[in-house]
């Protein structure tokens, strides 16, 4: 099979978890060598603001997936192309349910985010994030949470504590729609596009992809749906699936 895209998670898969640097010289050398066999887009839970500089370094060209689908961004251009809000009557039950769970609620409005203060009121909400949760406290946040069924949820893995996080958007701003869409952009099918991660919120990039790559320190449930287990992010193993499935073909 001749694939004609790969998306590639960040933290965790690319680059270190939580790591404000571009990935390793090894697998920057790798993606590099790929531009002319493959379309290469990023697939991050990540803002713009934070990773512009790593797709500046890789010298994208693939559009790529920001803050888990909220939005779609054009390197090229060098612009956002797509983004989805959460439906604005909804506001008041998702915050009302965030605010029992006693962490740090942040919105994101399209351009910044802010620690949600009461009063204020924002005229478009892209996503919620709340952070400080047990994984306890985060599984039963989901589970209150899927029963609006117009937004969806994703629980995020601890970086530097034990903590967990859980970031809501709306059911249409995901991974696999993202790359749906991006699919449409570069007339391909989703069948002929390999998607790497490591963590729950990858499931969708996973799911939405033809060849399913898990990271050596995937979560174990991520690992069950893969077809193939690559090295971990310490051990460059975006560069061994670059290599094995693109460069070597």
């Amino acid at each position: 099979m001749k694939y004609k895209a790969i998306f590639l998670d960040l933290d965790g898969t690319t680059i270190i978890n939580g790591s404000k640097d571009p990935p390793s010289q090894k697998v920057i050398d790798v993606i590099h060598k790929a531009h002319d066999k493959i379309h290469i887009s990023i697939a991050t839970g990540r803002g713009l603001w934070e990773i512009d500089h790593i797709i500046d370094s890789l010298n994208l060209t693939g559009p790529c997936i920001i803050l888990n689908g909220v939005q779609i961004y054009d390197p090229i251009q060098r612009k956002i192309i797509k983004e989805i809000s959460l439906n604005q009557t909804l506001i008041p039950e998702i915050k009302n349910i965030l605010e029992k769970y006693k962490g740090t609620i942040y919105g994101f409005d399209g351009t910044a985010v802010s620690i949600i203060d009461k009063q204020i009121k924002h005229d478009k909400v892209l996503s919620y994030f709340i952070t400080g949760l047990s994984e306890l406290n985060a599984d039963n946040l989901i589970d209150e949470i899927s029963h609006i069924s117009q937004v969806a949820s994703h629980k995020l893995i601890p970086w530097r504590d034990e903590f967990y996080s859980v970031e809501i958007t709306d059911v249409k701003a995901s991974k696999l729609h993202g790359i749906v869409e991006i699919a449409k952009t570069l007339g391909i099918n989703t069948h002929e596009m390999i998607g790497v991660g490591d963590s729950y919120n990858d499931f969708p990039l996973l799911m939405a992809c033809g060849l399913k790559i898990a990271m050596g320190n995937a979560v174990p449930e991520l690992k069950s749906i893969a077809d193939f287990i690559a090295p971990s992010v310490e051990e460059d193993g975006v560069a061994t699936v670059i290599e094995k499935f693109i460069l070597n073909q």
